[in-house]
């Protein structure tokens, strides 16, 4: 626990130092972050022009009234792709400023992510206060984090919603799993656990939050976004979209791209994947290790999935050390290890990065297979 504790503190000074350093420097990073375009979103929306949500004129003029002319932005504005109900839970942030809104919106995502991973250490079994504290500051800590927070990602808020759907119970976990629909990509291979499981309760509230989010969409911003997102989100999954680097993917899609290998990776890899998953919940009714293996696996069989999607795994991973107490231990050491693995990533162009984060998630989605069989083995031993 000192070691664990001492290098909590170092990588707190470390991700502090790099974020300030990145947002504070001359780099308009927020300027050119992912909070922007949410901003942009909030302003068309304010000004009565949710309709043209996801028109590209409609995106551009509004980013230019914001920004301004941006050179790095030579093919076109930096497009809003989050679903309109998002549109519609960021547009009271349009009335400030964009840096007010990004200091906002980023603190909220941060401290939302600390909740949840905080509700997942005390259900994967971290008994201590001080076991707690130290999973909640890697977290935070974890290099695709910070770059999370430094773009403003709504991927902080989406996986801290996440963390606490398996951290809380019944009603309230359903409402926190439909909260995270934010960013829906994210939920999906959860929300079949609660359906397998019969969840009920959790499922049938999380419908309510989503028919909710359905509805603000058509209230707040307009049908005709809601007609058009599910169009733009497929131009998006294309090739050659603006903003969309498939090489730079931490998914099958982006190892494909490295490799040069065609779709069938992608489809072999997805499906094998998603096999794994099945497996492990086949093998183990634990909650905890149900969630695990989810998050480990939605990075993985996403077609788009950014560094920043590492997050879920992150929680994923904080699950899986709790899931065995007796190895407990040895998983917090290769935990911490990795994490500190992970910020060379600085160091690493694009695609070095985006293999050492793809391998990690199938290496922790291995490991959380074996310890689903291990369980399975050791509750299936006759009393001696």
């Amino acid at each position: 626990m000192a070691w664990a504790g001492a290098y909590a503190l170092m990588a707190t000074l470390v991700a502090v130092v790099f974020a300030g350093g990145i947002l504070l420097g001359p780099f308009r990073a927020i300027e050119r972050s992912d909070y922007m375009t949410y901003h942009v979103a909030a302003r068309i929306v304010l000004d009565g022009h949710g309709a043209c949500l996801y028109d590209q004129q409609c995106q551009s003029d509004a980013q230019r009234d914001l920004i301004g002319e941006e050179p790095s932005f030579v093919n076109g504005a930096l497009p809003f792709n989050s679903p309109p109900w998002f549109a519609a839970l960021v547009a009271p942030l349009g009335w400030l400023s964009l840096y007010l809104g990004f200091a906002v919106f980023t603190v909220l995502g941060l401290v939302v992510l600390a909740w949840g991973a905080w509700r997942s250490a005390t259900q994967a079994g971290f008994a201590k206060f001080t076991s707690r504290v130290l999973a909640v500051i890697l977290v935070l800590t974890a290099w695709p984090t910070v770059m999370a927070a430094i773009r403003g990602q709504s991927t902080l808020l989406a996986v801290g919603l996440l963390g606490l759907s398996v951290g809380l119970a019944r009603y309230r976990s359903g409402f926190a799993l439909g909260l995270s629909l934010v960013k829906p990509t994210l939920a999906p291979v959860w929300a079949v656990w609660q359906l397998l499981g019969s969840h009920w309760r959790a499922v049938g509230t999380a419908s309510v939050a989503a028919l909710a989010f359905l509805l603000a969409s058509a209230v707040v911003v307009s049908p005709q976004a809601l007609i058009d997102y599910p169009a733009h989100l497929l131009g998006v999954a294309r090739g050659g979209a603006l903003g969309v680097h498939p090489a730079e993917m931490v998914n099958w899609r982006g190892a494909a791209e490295r490799l040069n290998a065609g779709s069938w990776l992608v489809i072999g890899g997805s499906l094998a994947t998603l096999a794994i998953v099945a497996l492990i919940w086949s093998r183990t009714s634990s909650r905890h290790l149900g969630a695990a293996a989810a998050f480990l696996a939605t990075p993985l069989v996403l077609p788009h999935a950014n560094q920043h999607e590492f997050v879920l795994a992150t929680l994923g991973i904080l699950l899986a050390v709790g899931a065995v107490p007796k190895l407990r231990r040895r998983l917090a050491t290769l935990a911490v290890s990795l994490h500190a693995v992970l910020w060379s990533a600085v160091v690493l162009d694009a695609r070095a990065a985006a293999w050492l984060l793809f391998a990690s998630e199938l290496a922790w989605l291995l490991i959380v297979l074996w310890l689903a069989r291990s369980i399975a083995a050791r509750t299936s031993e006759p009393d001696t």
